[in-house]
């Protein structure tokens, strides 16, 4: 190839890398638009009322300089992340930012708080969001939002590491290229420092397993001590992303990390049961004549309309979790016939439990679990304090020993109706993945979180995603 070709094709790859790495800024632009339609909105409403508060000008556009620059020391500005990650802060941004004005505004002697500025902060928030998924999209179209990385992960786990970028592609990772971090070990400091350098200026994102984790560490210090920007994925197992502190303890290397218990918080734990009482209670009110005609729908073969079957609660206790019926009367008694006669069906309910095409459905069944109203019952659960809205899938007895050491995070939580499995690919995904999320939700349990995963509940249920 010749020297043209090739810089030809260095400078391309250059200006993508460029272009990936200002992609987080261009939302600065679409915030400040936002603000300004939002300032208008609530110009126009105090206009027409009582006219504009004095200072007003002055007031709008410090407070939405101080929102921006509150957004650019969280990193909004700099890094990708999820829209869902998005929403608290810029909530919490724009309700300080309107009780800072209307503070002000009554400092000044306005007798009232001004409609404009509450029609303004009420806005700001929905229309900044609206900004930045339009933005998004805009970039993902144009591969502009997507900035290539070089993993830097041993052969056994890159697989896993990649699937992770894709899968969360709100963050705008794209592996470009893979190097067995492995083949780093043993190199002393000279040539470790020659082979970083033939990576080529590329963002590295380091993704270390159990046995090249010390590997990474020193590699990772080499990378901060060329003050270069990279990811890093150490392998610390099983902890909490959310309730951490970082304790600096200068001049040691590195930092402490304090881990607390996301579900030691009482207040929120009573407002998750208030919040259960009163959603459930007021579902079963309106819901009841639906369920009153699924019930007579179901009843039409002879059996009964529930079905109640022993699941695991919190601290280990069994229940009665109820549910429409959507299997034939003897569907118990089936199964392990279907399993015996067909090997691939049983080895499809070992690794799920559950069957993908499941002869005992029958048709109104089939269409109660496509669009998930056989679990309509379970708010009689709820009400008795059984399960929750959101919490882990309630498992079976017999299930216990596959949830291995996930089943102590298992049992400090009331099984909800939905959680992060209904919502993570439910059809596809295994059993022992499931347990796994399960685990993850009780580390880092929030309400903010139980609300998210409720709003993609109803997406899933109005795609029809139950199953």
């Amino acid at each position: 190839m010749t020297a043209f070709h090739i810089d030809t094709l260095q400078s391309a790859g250059q200006a993508r890398r460029d272009a990936a790495a200002s992609a987080p800024r261009s939302f600065l632009w679409s915030d400040l638009i936002a603000l300004a339609l939002a300032s208008l909105s609530g110009a126009a409403l105090s206009a027409a009322g009582a006219g504009l508060p004095e200072g007003w000008t002055v007031l709008t556009l410090a407070s939405a300089l101080g929102l921006v620059f509150w957004l650019k020391t969280l990193g909004h500005y700099r890094n990708r992340q999820a829209l869902a990650d998005q929403i608290r802060p810029l909530l919490i941004g724009c309700g300080f930012a309107a009780l800072a004005v209307s503070t002000a505004q009554l400092a000044l002697g306005e007798a009232r708080l001004d409609p404009g500025s509450i029609l303004k902060w009420a806005a700001a928030p929905a229309s900044m969001l609206a900004g930045r998924f339009a933005v998004r999209e805009m970039l993902k179209a144009s591969k502009a939002w997507y900035a290539p990385v070089t993993l830097l992960a041993p052969k056994g786990a890159a697989d896993a590491a990649e699937t992770l970028l894709s899968e969360n592609d709100g963050h705008g990772l794209t592996v470009a290229r893979r190097v067995d971090l492995a083949s780093f070990a043993g190199l002393d400091d000279a040539a470790l420092g020659a082979r970083l350098d033939a990576l080529g200026g590329q963002t590295v994102f380091l993704a270390p397993d159990a046995q090249t984790q010390p590997l990474a560490a020193r590699i990772a210090g080499r990378l901060s001590a060329r003050g270069a920007a990279f990811y890093y994925r150490p392998d610390v197992g099983r902890i909490p992303t959310e309730h951490v502190d970082l304790l600096d303890a200068p001049p040691a290397d590195g930092f402490v990390m304090r881990i607390t218990d996301s579900l030691d918080r009482p207040l929120a734990g009573a407002a998750k049961r208030v919040l259960d009482l009163l959603t459930a209670g007021l579902a079963l009110a309106v819901l009841s004549p639906l369920m009153g005609v699924i019930a007579l729908l179901i009843r039409r073969d002879g059996g009964p309309a529930l079905f109640s079957q022993t699941r695991v609660g919190r601290a280990g206790s069994t229940f009665a979790c109820l549910k429409f019926r959507t299997m034939s009367v003897d569907a118990e008694d089936r199964l392990a016939a279907l399993l015996d006669a067909d090997p691939a069906r049983k080895a499809e309910w070992e690794t799920y439990q559950k069957l993908s095409d499941d002869p005992r459905i029958t048709p109104v069944g089939r269409f109660l679990r496509k669009t998930s109203l056989d679990e309509l019952p379970q708010l009689i659960n709820v009400l008795r304090g059984e399960m929750s809205l959101v919490g882990p899938r309630p498992m079976l007895p017999e299930q216990r020993g596959a949830y291995g050491v996930s089943l102590e995070a298992y049992a400090r939580l009331r099984p909800g109706l939905t959680g992060l499995w209904q919502v993570n690919g439910r059809h596809e995904t295994s059993f022992a993945e499931r347990a796994r999320l399960d685990d993850w939700y009780a580390r880092n349990w929030s309400l903010w979180r139980d609300g998210v995963i409720v709003l993609r509940t109803v997406r899933e249920v109005l795609r029809g995603g139950g199953g």
